[in-house]
């Protein structure tokens, strides 16, 4: 059997749920790979990141530091490198579709600001998501039509596509959980509710409503809860107004947390709170959800998607801190009556997992 070569290129996933599905997708394909007769090359931001097996690293470190050396990369040299390497399979795990030469071309979409209208704070804050918002939508177009598939994460996403860009060959593929065997041990307070936010912060992510919903409680209530959320002082423009504007005793800024701390937070947390206004997935929702935790999210299609079917979820209008106030406190006097969610949507030509994307990618 000939020798295939794929190249999987997450140059600019260094960070938070896109590194997550880049590291998972290494860790599979690294599996993957072991009883067949290819060659896997990943272009990746630090290759001291990864350490799985049977796979090629090139780093490119200068990637994050700047957008023109991320464009310079996509659509000057990885003509170059696709040349050299000549692969058979290109797949760009990242929403760019590159300049390169390949037997098939795959992109994996999953940067949500092109479906979302950026707000005041947006702009003030992070002005790239206000940029992006316009922007992303142009550049996502570049090359687009050159993929033999273009894969997304959720099916509000493919309708929104096949919309925007009158293209047809798109594939849902539902980001596949993957554990870690030996998450970190992590203590908290017993004496307290321990609700659990993990999120870079950016203003889309929505912590105000969980602050506003906390000063509407009684303090009775207020007392039992503890909420941790992954950022800390100096870590975005966001997080600094968060902190310097609610300096609530609940709050608990741990900061940024490595994978297996965060799946030690699973493990601990009594209930997972996610108010964001924009993902294409929410994958902290899918791993709450295989820890069988509680979960009180936003009342948007991403997250009854990302969720499927599952019994112990409540929803909350992400711009009613009153009902989410009326959820937490539910949850606390343990009187919860949870919405629970169902699947609406047809599976059978989605692909589930990492070994059925890959099976796809390289099949004859």
């Amino acid at each position: 059997m000939t020798q295939k070569t794929i190249i999987l290129s997450g140059i600019n996933m260094k960070e938070g749920g896109i590194f997550t599905i880049l590291d998972n997708c290494l860790q599979k394909i690294s599996d993957y790979a072991e009883d067949k007769n290819l060659k896997v090359i990943a272009l990746v931001p630090d290759a001291s990141q990864f350490n799985y097996p049977n796979i090629e690293y090139i780093a490119f470190p200068e990637s994050k530091k700047s957008w023109i050396k991320r464009l310079y990369y996509e659509y000057f040299y990885f003509n170059k490198l696709s040349k050299e390497l000549q692969p058979d399979v290109w797949f760009s795990l990242h929403d760019v579709s590159p300049n390169v030469v390949a037997k098939k071309r795959f992109v994996y979409f999953h940067h949500p600001t092109i479906f979302y209208k950026s707000s005041f704070n947006d702009w003030k804050y992070n002005y790239k998501i206000g940029v992006f918002s316009i922007l992303y939508q142009y550049l996502t177009k570049i090359n687009l039509k050159k993929n033999h598939t273009v894969l997304v994460q959720q099916n509000w996403i493919k309708t929104e596509f096949e919309k925007l860009y009158r293209i047809k060959n798109i594939k849902v593929c539902n980001p596949e959980f993957v554990a870690f065997t030996n998450p970190k041990t992590i203590k908290l307070d017993a004496s307290k509710m321990q609700l659990f936010y993990p999120l870079i912060a950016r203003s889309f992510k929505n912590v105000e409503i969980i602050a506003e919903a906390l000063q509407l409680l009684p303090d009775s209530i207020k007392n039992k809860i503890q909420i941790s959320l992954t950022f800390a002082k100096g870590d975005s423009k966001y997080g600094d107004f968060i902190i310097r504007k609610y300096p609530l005793e609940q709050f608990n800024f741990i900061g940024k947390l490595t994978r297996e701390e965060v799946f030690g937070y699973y493990k601990s947390m009594d209930c997972l709170i996610f108010p964001s206004k924009l993902e294409t997935w929410g994958l902290p929702l899918s791993e709450a959800k295989a820890f069988k935790k509680p979960i009180l999210a936003a009342n948007l299609p991403y997250a009854k998607e990302s969720l499927g079917d599952y019994e112990k979820v409540s929803f909350f209008d992400t711009e009613n801190p009153k009902e989410l106030a009326q959820l937490i406190t539910d949850f606390v006097m343990k009187t919860t009556q949870f919405d629970g969610n169902s699947a609406t949507f047809d599976k059978n030509d989605q692909l589930n997992d990492w070994n059925s994307i890959f099976d796809y990618l390289l099949k004859d």
